[in-house]
């Protein structure tokens, strides 16, 4: 059976494990903009210094011997290194070409960029595993932001991840698809394959011809939705998949695109 699927897991993965945003070079802002139109004195300059520590201290400049994320592991920073231009890969020449370009175009009231200090120039990062392995070397972006674990952090006992590892997002994932299955199969023929609830005599509905896709132990042309509001997230799910089945324009009932109710 073929069942509307919902987003893939795995997309948007952040650790339950707080952390802090590591950079490669120093931050060199002065702190929450909220105070910059805020009138000077003595209360506002120490509320702002107690500000600005905080906001460093969860922004600090990357250093080796620190515990960062990568592919959803804890990994030691042993080494940050230059990349001299000449060596730099392919994609960031291209980028550095770019963004010359557009200041050399417009911008050149302001200094001319500088490679050595150009905020997306290629680093070499080196990890290691903690608690030892083979060490990995990564061209990044100096730009990019590094997720900073404490030294005390849990892992999946069974897989080794930091939590939540790839198996509880899949086991999420499926049982959510086991939900939306059980439901489908409890929709009688006639019904409204969206909510499952019977479509009136009176009521305009969203039918599309040929076997139900959802419901492959259906009769032909049981593939039927109200026209309505709140029903047309599962008219556009189905749509998408009857359209990706080859079914032509011409097929599509007349009531598809009809007025809706509500």
């Amino acid at each position: 059976m073929t069942i509307p699927l919902g987003t893939v897991p795995d997309q948007n993965w952040r650790s339950r494990t707080p952390v802090r945003r590591g950079h490669i070079d120093a931050p060199t802002w002065a702190g929450p903009r909220a105070f910059a139109s805020r009138p000077s004195s003595v209360h506002r300059r120490l509320e702002y210094a107690e500000h600005d520590r905080v906001f460093r201290a969860i922004n600090p400049q990357l250093q080796p011997g620190m515990l960062v994320i990568w592919e959803r592991a804890p990994w030691r920073v042993a080494e940050i290194r230059e990349i001299p231009q000449d060596l730099w890969p392919a994609p960031w020449i291209t980028h550095w070409d770019r963004h010359f370009r557009f200041w050399f175009d417009g911008k050149q009231e302001q200094p001319a960029p500088d490679p050595a200090t150009w905020r997306d120039r290629p680093v070499n990062v080196v990890l290691e595993p903690d608690g030892g392995g083979k060490r990995k070397h990564l061209a990044a972006r100096a730009s990019l932001e590094w997720p900073i674990l404490p030294e005390h952090y849990a892992v999946c006992r069974s897989c080794g991840e930091l939590p939540p590892c790839r198996e509880e997002l899949l086991e999420k994932h499926v049982d959510r698809q086991v939900a939306k299955s059980d439901r489908l199969l409890s929709i009688p023929a006639g019904a409204c394959m969206g909510c499952g609830e019977t479509i009136g005599s009176r009521q305009k509905e969203v039918a599309f011809p040929g076997p139900n896709l959802w419901r492959l132990d259906l009769p032909e042309g049981t593939a039927r939705f109200h026209a309505r509001g709140d029903c047309s997230d599962w008219v556009n799910q189905y749509r998408k998949q009857w359209q990706e089945q080859g079914a032509p324009v011409s097929e599509e009932q007349p009531s598809l695109f009809g007025e809706s109710e509500g």
